[in-house]
């Protein structure tokens, strides 16, 4: 592998190793949110397993109830802009172009994806709205599997940051994603379907945002002018310029 193949490599939002992930990771993210969207289309009850999970996790009274109210409402929309921009700056700080791209096209076409697609699609209602997928749930992951996707293509970091800083994120999703439910805000399906939206969206929005960029990596490519200076051949093939003589 040449050098600048080598550099791309390590620019890239998803590393090579991981990219045969993204396919079945993809086909998971479908079944997650097809199987359930199918099964409650046009629905507004619970159906059985929505009942018996959402039995598990009840947060209806005390610091348990204003806890999980807390954690629900990082799904809305001012708390997902501030992250949305936190995240875009820290992205184009650490990852350049690469990273502000997967920032801004990949939560967006997620929530997008939720909101005016799925949700009209499946008709599934909850308090007379629309409620699958969940539109929280899909904010928050979209924004933390991104971040994720930062981070594990990060050379910089040690794998085990890598680790600790990915099952953060994922404890953080779960932990909306119960609090949505706990509160009576969605049905546990709602929540399992946006994750198949992200599992669905968001790697395969960052291989994009990877090839495009490729793309201009190979368009752009300038030569050296030190490196035809350190070369001597190339300062042979290099034009004269005969200074005019003095008169």
């Amino acid at each position: 592998m040449g050098a600048t193949e080598a550099s791309r490599g390590t620019n890239a939002l998803i590393p090579t190793l991981q990219r045969p992930l993204v396919l079945p990771g993809v086909l998971l993210g479908v079944l997650l949110a097809g199987v359930p969207g199918v099964r409650y289309s046009g629905g507004e009850d619970a159906g059985r397993l929505d009942t018996t999970l959402a039995a598990l996790v009840p947060m209806r009274h005390g610091a348990v109830a204003l806890g999980g109210e807390a954690l629900a409402d990082l799904g809305d929309p001012v708390p997902i802009a501030v992250a949305m921009v936190v995240l875009a700056a820290l992205a184009w700080w650490w990852r350049g172009g690469r990273g502000l791209a997967v920032a801004l096209v990949a939560p967006g076409a997620a929530m997008l994806t939720t909101s005016l697609v799925l949700k009209p699609i499946v008709g599934r209602t909850r308090g007379h709205q629309l409620s699958f997928p969940s539109g929280h749930t899909t904010a928050v992951a979209a924004v933390a599997a991104t971040a994720a996707i930062l981070v594990l293509g990060a050379p910089a970091l040690a794998p085990r940051v890598r680790r600790l800083v990915t099952a953060a994120l994922a404890l953080l999703v779960v932990a909306v994603g119960v609090s949505l439910v706990g509160r009576g805000y969605h049905y546990p399906t709602d929540v399992v379907g946006a994750l198949g939206v992200i599992l669905a969206v968001v790697p395969p929005a960052a291989l994009v945002v990877d090839a495009f960029a490729g793309l201009g990596d190979e368009s752009g490519a300038v030569a050296d002018p030190d490196a035809a200076v350190a070369d001597p051949d190339a300062v042979a093939d290099l034009p004269t310029r005969r200074l005019p003589a003095a008169s």
